[in-house]
């Protein structure tokens, strides 16, 4: 089975690493050229990519807004109710509460740096 990468064009490299890793909980993979000035990155979480280039790099100027109309539903591996209190501890910004689905879903929604949203859920 196939799997998908999505790239996230993002205005501060660091700023974005940070977040991932430290926020997210997602673990670092790796940057080029090197950590201190990445022009690339890729972390993971429960067996999912994302990768992380400068926008500038794509010609997105700094008055674009990034992030509208993309929302990533990323399924975890581990207890969604202790992941979602585990981020509001560390203050991420909570965009849709944590709820049940209609379809057998819990899902919450988090808001990074970017404006790129992020469902996380998990089969109830």
């Amino acid at each position: 089975m196939g799997y998908i990468s999505p790239t996230l064009a993002v205005r501060n490299m660091k700023a974005a690493i940070d977040y991932y890793k430290n926020s997210l909980g997602f673990e670092m993979g790796m940057t080029f050229p090197d950590v201190e000035n990445p022009q690339y990155a890729d972390l993971s979480k429960d067996g999912m990519v994302l990768m992380l280039i400068p926008a500038e790099n794509l010609g997105i100027g700094s008055d674009e807004k990034l992030g509208t109309g993309v929302n990533l539903y990323l399924q975890i591996d581990g207890d969604i109710d202790e992941y979602y209190d585990e981020l509001k501890k560390k203050g991420v910004r909570i965009a849709v509460d944590i709820k049940d689905e209609p379809f057998g879903i819990r899902d919450f929604t988090v808001e990074d740096v970017d404006g790129y949203k992020l469902t996380f859920n998990k089969a109830s």
